[in-house]
């Protein structure tokens, strides 16, 4: 048995930023890379202005490596099916005047990059095509580490063992920490090649299909492209649907994006709602979605697992002597971030992907919102970009959806002869209450 300060539990970005951000403080750390195949796999591929600042910290950022990576410069939001010019840009705000940018580029090519840096960093050790097999947390305050490589068993003791192997994380039940899962939607996404997007430099969230249509730049003149079929949804078979998304989606790009679902073959994941119990055990924590997730519309999942790493790092410098306090203090920090993000990623898919009268009434108010001003669709992407952490601010964005909501349905007579004023107020303030139930939740 050797023994080290820190074990990382996943080679993800989340792993990798929580090593580069621990190393800082002298500790050895040493990540068990499982070695996945990035080419079968469909994960994030945007990072939010406040997750590119985070790989600039810890030095994870080389510009000469991502010289091929898309800036973004906030989400265009098309609403109605097959038209362009419906188009609603939400930008990101404008901080120190100037206005950041978000980066989106190949998964592959982003895990390589990283992996790279990574390793070019004093402290930092890895056992590549390697799993953690078991976790002994006889002494809380020392786990033992089994961990199946290709020379053999490798037995760790350490003073910390951070667990960074996403949503489904089998070392999170290793350790005993409980988790609840809801199962949201199945996700089919595509690369499309010469991609005529309608708002370049833009993410694309396309609402007038029987789902969300979401599309980024990812370099070199492609785009990813992701269908969003939600479980709940009744009446249509995988092919209708998928054929209902298309027609929302404005030409040529429309032209495109069929062309290429003929030929290739998808990469596709179950979105899910994921609550982890707590956020530690002992000298056990849990950093980016194997601490929790949500659905992928909001784009946030890389920006909190980078974020995970440097809150921390701040966490342990801030109570050096006691890691149980740095947890504690880790965790109400985290659990900030989940809170708002949780609440939005669920309303907006909500809002984009069901049919009940009262979402198309929340629809029809957050499209008049975001449309009233600049200042209006800036207070969304301030929640979305995580630089406004308060639940306050999601929940009172909410109320003003719905009151914008209201407004329209009383000017809209076959809204009204749809659902009833009263059968509208009482399943408005049950949603509500339901949204900020399930978003206090959250850790």
């Amino acid at each position: 048995m050797r023994e080290v300060d820190v074990v990382v539990a996943g080679g993800s970005i989340a792993g990798l930023a929580a090593a580069a951000a621990l190393r800082e403080s002298g500790m050895s750390v040493v990540v068990v890379e499982p070695g996945q195949r990035t080419d079968r796999r469909l994960a994030g591929e945007m990072i939010h202005p406040l997750g590119v600042a985070g790989l600039r910290e810890l030095g994870l950022f080389a510009e000469e490596a991502f010289a091929e990576a898309v800036m973004i410069h906030g989400f265009a939001v098309i609403p109605d099916a097959g038209d362009a010019s419906s188009k609603i840009a939400l930008r990101y705000g404008r901080q120190a005047g100037r206005a950041p940018c978000a980066m989106a580029v190949d998964y592959g090519l982003l895990r390589r990059n990283l992996d790279q840096a990574a390793r070019r960093l004093d402290h930092i050790s890895f056992i590549d095509d390697a799993r953690v097999k078991s976790v002994d947390l006889t002494d809380p305050k020392a786990p033992v580490v089994s961990i199946e490589a290709p020379s053999g068993l490798d037995v760790i003791r350490c003073r910390m063992l951070v667990v960074a192997d996403g949503a489904a994380s089998a070392v999170r039940s290793m350790v005993g920490i409980a988790h609840s899962r809801r199962s949201i939607s199945n996700i089919s996404g595509y690369v499309v090649e010469n991609a005529a997007l309608p708002a370049p430099g833009f993410g694309h969230v396309i609402m007038g299909g029987s789902s969300v249509v979401l599309a980024y730049e990812i370099g070199n003149g492609r785009a990813r492209v992701m269908f969003d079929q939600p479980l709940e949804q009744d009446g249509l078979t995988p092919v209708d649907h998928r054929e209902a998304l298309l027609a929302a989606i404005p030409e040529p790009f429309r032209h495109q994006v069929a062309e290429t679902i003929r030929v290739q073959k998808p990469l596709g994941f179950r979105s899910a709602e994921v609550i982890a119990e707590a956020t530690h055990k002992g000298a056990v924590v849990l950093v980016g979605d194997a601490g929790g997730s949500c659905h992928p519309l909001t784009a946030t999942g890389m920006t909190v697992g980078i974020s995970d790493g440097i809150r921390l790092r701040d966490a342990l410098r801030r109570h050096p002597a006691d890691f149980e306090k740095a947890f504690r203090h880790y965790g109400r920090a985290r659990r900030r971030t989940q809170r708002s993000r949780r609440m939005v990623a669920t309303a907006l898919h909500d809002v984009c992907s069901r049919r009940e009268p009262e979402l198309r009434v929340v629809r029809s108010g957050l499209l008049r919102y975001w449309r009233r001003d600049d200042r209006s669709a800036a207070a969304t992407m301030a929640i979305l970009a995580m630089t406004d952490l308060r639940i306050s601010s999601a929940f009172w964005q909410f109320l003003k959806v719905i009151r914008h909501g209201l407004v329209e349905y009383w000017c809209n007579d076959e809204a009204r002869r749809q659902i009833p004023p009263a059968k509208l107020v009482t399943a408005l303030g049950s949603m509500t209450i339901q949204r900020v139930g399930a978003s206090l939740r959250a850790r």
